[in-house]
């Protein structure tokens, strides 16, 4: 019996190392469509990461992994020497309608707030009457918490929440592979960096730095030294600045850029020897959008990851977004940034840029966590970080 079994086990060992011979060199030089897809996905998304670039290295060839990321070097060229510029575009339209409060109010809202759909709008208001007890200039809607609505933007995503004391709409943004949320910001004056109270030592999260500032909404802003995933998010890497006070220098890497506002509330993107004109600031990479242009090549080379994001559209309109990811059931692995670059053009994006992602990507809205973020702990509320934007 025993010869049987080891004879077994033989046969068995002997199958699984002819069938990996013949399987390992197919999965990676094969030309078959759905394999290299997935293949290049899984090489670009292992070396997004600073700890887990071994799951690529250690049994991947350096000339494939090479060929994969040519898309990351790809965008990092054709962005090096981008920066944003803003005397191309006509910003004296952009003010509010000043018919707001008067007889054409309705009117003036919706030129306002044009990513709703109006016939949808005025079908949740005719059934829902308490929409509009306090006017259209009194609205608050947050129907976050339910995650549904019968509100649509104009491309045809749920509006979850209005509040336009802030000027603010949140929208739940699903697409076949990956779920997030986007926050329309109308007033970009109200958008800043907020920082933790020990920046330099110890993060906080996302939602205790909003609750510091009182502000209505954060997202995850820097990225920070986190040797070997273990790190507290105190030091932030890169340039920070919180209304007009730097809190860290930048690290000027070649590839990385300064993102933030100006004075006049303008979106600012670049490598900024001279950061006196910004207000608030941080660093990071890649861009994903310069003067109207996709900075991404291919998928960008950085895999599938959550993903936290910022844009402004021609008239100073902040779009944020976050999007899920490494939640099976809801939001599987997360998205390329070439997903991410064509969602703000969708949305009409004339700047954009990517922020730090992976666990730490969350977005606070009105007192709760509206996304679902992705760490070891599961905390449902992410890691401890340096830095936010947000919206006081």
């Amino acid at each position: 019996m025993n010869r049987k079994l080891r004879r077994t086990a033989l046969s068995l060992t002997v199958a699984f190392l002819l069938g990996l011979t013949t399987l390992y060199p197919f999965l990676l030089y094969t030309n078959n469509n759905f394999i290299t897809k997935w293949r290049n996905i899984y090489i670009e998304t292992a070396m997004s990461t600073m700890s887990h670039q071994w799951l690529a290295t250690w049994f991947i060839p350096s000339e494939i992994i090479d060929d994969v990321l040519s898309s990351r070097y790809k965008s990092d060229e054709k962005q090096q020497d981008a920066e944003t510029n803003w005397s191309t575009v006509d910003l004296s339209g952009n003010k509010t309608p000043s018919n707001i409060g008067t007889v054409n109010e309705a009117d003036a809202f919706f030129e306002k707030y044009y990513e709703i759909d109006r016939a949808t709008f005025e079908s949740y208001a005719d059934t829902h009457p308490e929409l509009l007890e306090n006017g259209y200039e009194g609205i608050d809607l947050d129907l976050c918490e339910d995650g549904k609505s019968d509100i649509l933007t104009t491309e045809g995503d749920p509006i979850l929440a209005i509040n336009t004391a802030h000027e603010i709409m949140i929208v739940n943004i699903r697409r076949s592979d990956w779920v997030g949320k986007m926050a329309i910001v109308k007033d970009s004056s109200r958008v800043h960096v907020g920082v933790s109270k020990s920046i330099g030592s110890i993060g906080q999260n996302v939602n205790v730095i909003a609750e510091n500032y009182d502000a209505i909404l954060a997202v995850n802003a820097s990225g920070f030294q986190d040797p070997e995933g273990m790190g507290n998010g105190g030091v932030p890497y890169g340039f920070v600045k919180t209304f007009g006070e730097v809190k860290h220098r930048a690290e000027g890497h070649s590839n990385w850029k300064i993102v933030g506002y100006d004075e006049e509330n303008r979106l600012q993107i670049g490598k900024f020897s001279d950061t006196d004109f910004l207000r608030d600031a941080i660093e990071f990479h890649p861009s994903l959008i310069i003067n109207g242009e996709n900075m991404i090549e291919g998928t960008g080379g950085w895999g599938l990851n959550p993903r936290t994001f910022i844009g402004q559209t021609q008239d100073l309109t902040t779009l944020i977004t976050v999007i899920d990811g490494r939640q099976p059931g809801h939001s599987p692995f997360g998205a390329a940034l070439n997903e991410c670059s064509e969602l703000m053009q969708q949305y009409g994006a004339y700047q954009a840029q990517n922020l730090d992602g992976g666990s730490s990507s969350v977005m606070y809205y009105n007192g709760n966590v509206i996304t679902k973020p992705s760490n070891m702990v599961k905390n449902g509320i992410g890691r401890k970080i340096p830095d936010v934007f947000m919206v006081t």
